[in-house]
């Protein structure tokens, strides 16, 4: 999850870097971590972190030995006119490439903001920070891992609970839990939902659907709600049923067979999930359900992947950049004088922008 800045030649050359200034900071000491929790915290591979490590062991910064922790050797001469950076953690429950598309995708143009103003952005990954009861392992991670703020993507209630209640400057990116006055960056799921079911209603379509995950999380939330008013308000006398699944091709097998019976089956769906609408739309087509004529469907987010499908989805689009801008601000603003308090609480919601595919058609029975 690096930059591909063209000042830098290679990825290997960027995590030598990284290490490098953590070496500097005094964040690591004596020895490297191993290489498979050092590749979890750059988010690389534990071949590109034995190439990172064989750069600093050829400038004898470190000293590798077979079978034995690698060793720092001395700490590299501070570079003129370029300070040490300094840090930001960002915190999530599982590794990036595992979490939906719209947690993840700011964070290279995110990173590159970092890098350009003196800080370098970690990773922590851990089920244990978002349990129930995350105390002890936070409060492990925040003294072996000192730092200027943190981020907490995905996160729970008892997680920005116990970063509230220390005071420390921490921003959620997603939705702050009530009663937890952090300051947070979130994409308005509420107002997406609600303008996809005014957009299908105009369409013509009557009998609408919400397919999304069975989760306490606030963003499902609000997006079910979303939809939900959106029906209301723009459709008299049209239906909007929501359809919740769980994690595993069983249940959306399941679903995409429920979605089609009754009378009142929807002729639209919305589709929270872009993973669940890959496999949504395969199960669909082997029942003979052809998309858009037989049923429209929309997604809620984009994925990469959807450029490359033969009808291309309608969906909408965030912009991974200006979101990137948007939390390096506030990351700034928290880490000033007062500046907790300044910003906590403070919610920004981003609004997307919608992309029309080849997935949305008016019903047949119009």
């Amino acid at each position: 999850m690096f930059t591909s800045s063209p000042r830098y030649s290679t990825l290997t050359q960027q995590v030598a870097q990284a290490i490098e200034e953590q070496i500097r900071a005094g964040v690591l000491r004596e020895a490297l971590p191993g290489e498979r929790r050092l590749g979890a915290s750059m988010q690389v591979g534990r071949r590109t972190i034995r190439a990172a490590v064989a750069i600093l062991a050829a400038r004898t910064l470190v000293r590798v030995a077979h079978g034995l922790p690698t060793r720092i050797l001395r700490p590299p001469a501070v570079r003129a006119g370029r300070p040490p950076l300094r840090s930001i953690s960002l915190v999530v429950p599982q590794s990036l490439h595992e979490l939906q598309p719209h947690a993840t995708v700011f964070i290279d143009p995110l990173r590159t903001l970092l890098n350009e103003n003196g800080f370098r952005l970690d990773t922590h990954v851990g089920r244990s920070f978002f349990s129930r009861q995350p105390g002890a392992a936070l409060r492990r991670l925040v003294a072996r891992f000192p730092c200027d703020a943190w981020l907490l993507a995905v996160s729970n209630r008892s997680c920005q609970t116990w970063f509230h209640a220390r005071g420390l400057p921490a921003v959620v990116i997603g939705s702050s839990h009530e009663g937890v006055a952090l300051p947070c960056i979130d994409l308005d799921m509420q107002a997406t939902t609600r303008h996809a079911a005014q957009l299908l209603l105009r369409r013509g379509h009557r009998r609408l659907g919400l397919v999304i995950g069975d989760s306490d999380w606030v963003g499902e939330r609000r997006t079910e709600e979303g939809f939900l008013e959106g029906v209301r308000q723009f459709g008299r006398g049209a239906q909007g049923r929501v359809f919740k699944h769980a994690a595993h091709p069983a249940a959306l097998r399941q679903l995409a067979v429920q979605v089609r019976q009754g009378e009142m089956a929807p002729t639209a769906l919305v589709v929270a999930n872009p993973y669940t609408y890959l496999t949504l739309s395969g199960l669909l087509a082997e029942q003979g359900v052809r998309v858009p004529r037989d049923l429209s469907l929309l997604c809620r987010e984009d994925e990469y992947c959807f450029r490359h499908l033969a009808i291309t989805p309608s969906r909408y689009v965030y912009d991974p950049h200006a979101r990137a801008k948007v939390i390096f601000a506030t990351l700034m603003a928290a880490m000033r004088p007062a500046g907790a308090r300044l910003v906590g609480g403070r919610t920004i919601l981003m609004f997307p922008r919608f992309l029309e595919g080849a997935s949305i058609a008016p019903p047949r029975t119009s």
